[in-house]
């Protein structure tokens, strides 16, 4: 644990050292080739869909060409802290929401409001503006992540259960599932090593149980809502019927296979998994909205975004004016399917009949917000830390929900 605190400090302390400096690419000019860092690019299916999508471009301008850079989506922040702060990195980088506060206070980001002219601003969505940071656009919605509760149609009925709609009839339906199939019932992301995508996975939780991470500019992590939402995790973690110690790339290949039967993940998740699956087809899977006792729930919004250091920042900027124009807009939409992007295009008709889950995902935009910690947003990295080694700590140890919270809130008060 203090090995990882360490090294979070130095990582943290090298951006702010890097990026408080002056100065801009080696070779800034309109053309050359545009790295570009994405863990999407990773996703079997999706990550060919998507970079057809964006290396469109190069259809219009032959002085450019498109390079991808793929890490991890467990080491995708750490790596590009790494890289920007020693004044390197990609020249195009895609942002989730909980890391953009965090490279925007290093001053790492190059602003963005000169790229778009006045048709191009208003074909944009609400999306954007949460990538404004004091009033300057640091980046522009790439995805709006939404998620919900879904399962194996087929698992489902050998087990004679029918989906739930509450936490006791997630447990039980779980438990059917293990008992008359021998495969988990329900899986999702529970372990500190997948520390930045869990936080926004159990933030569902959180904002499912009517909690909240602060409020008013105070810190409310051991509320009694947020108390009742890791007890909630805690007896779904204990049931027996969880796929316990499975990381989301081993839980989510189980599902592939048709080896879980329930799961709350997100839709590009979900896309992944049922992308030419015939063992699991998408028409295979039924949605809905989480079975907790709040309509709210966790969303995952990644926006994209120009490296202030980047080597060819006139032209990743060209990039992107033409990535917001309409043609390329529609080829995104195809590629992120149930996800809400920048512009309101939307998937064809044709999508949304091949994959019947779609409209579920993108009903929950209406009540889910983001996992950033509102009026703590450069200091959310610590408070999940905080949080989420306590949460741990419930699991693995059987410590009390509201006495783990209660010393993550004194833990995250010391933050200044």
């Amino acid at each position: 644990m203090y090995l990882r605190k360490w090294v979070a400090v130095v990582l943290a302390a090298s951006l702010v050292a890097g990026c408080g400096q002056s100065g801009g690419g080696e070779d800034d000019k309109a053309g050359g080739e545009l790295v570009f860092a994405n863990w999407q690019w990773l996703e079997p299916g999706r990550g060919e869909q998507l970079w057809k999508a964006v290396n469109g471009y190069t259809a219009t301008d032959a002085s450019v060409t498109l390079k991808q850079q793929s890490v991890a989506r467990k080491d995708y922040e750490s790596t590009l802290k790494t890289q920007i702060g020693a004044r390197g990195g990609p020249d195009i980088l895609i942002i989730p929401d909980t890391f953009l506060p965090e490279l925007a206070d290093a001053g790492a980001l190059e602003p963005l409001d000169d790229v778009l002219d006045d048709a191009g601003k208003q074909a944009l969505n609400k999306t954007s503006e949460a990538g404004k940071v004091d009033g300057k656009q640091l980046g522009y919605a790439w995805e709006i992540v939404n998620y919900a509760l879904f399962w194996n149609k087929k698992l489902l009925a050998d087990a004679k259960v029918q989906p739930p709609t509450d936490m006791a009839g997630l447990i039980t339906a779980a438990k059917a599932i293990k008992d008359k199939t021998g495969n988990p019932g329900f899986a999702v992301r529970h372990q500190i090593n997948e520390e930045t995508p869990w936080w926004i996975d159990f933030s569902n939780w959180t904002y499912g149980f009517g909690g909240a991470w602060s409020k008013d500019g105070k810190l409310t992590i051991n509320s009694p809502e947020n108390i009742a939402a890791v007890s909630a995790f805690r007896d779904m973690y204990k049931s027996g019927a969880m796929a316990v110690g499975d990381d989301a790339s081993t839980f989510r290949s189980k599902f592939k296979a048709g080896k879980v039967g329930m799961m709350i993940d997100n839709s590009s998740a979900l896309s992944t998994m049922v992308a030419d699956n015939k063992v699991v087809p998408s028409t295979g899977v039924g949605a809905s909205k989480l079975p907790f006792p709040a309509p709210a729930s966790s969303q995952a919004g990644f926006f994209v975004g120009i490296n202030k250091f980047a080597k060819h920042k006139a032209a990743a900027k060209k990039w992107l004016k033409w990535y917001y124009g309409p043609e390329a807009q529609k080829a995104a939409a195809g590629a992120l399917g149930a996800s809400v992007i920048g512009t309101d295009v939307k998937p064809s008709a044709e999508f949304v009949t091949a994959n019947p889950w779609v409209p579920t995902f993108q009903a929950q935009a209406a009540t889910s917000a983001d996992a950033v910690v509102d009026g703590f947003e450069t200091k959310t990295p610590q408070i999940r830390h905080a949080v989420l080694t306590e949460v741990e700590k419930v699991l693995v140890d059987g410590d009390d929900p509201a006495a783990a919270l209660g010393r993550a809130q004194q833990e995250a008060e010391k933050l200044k």
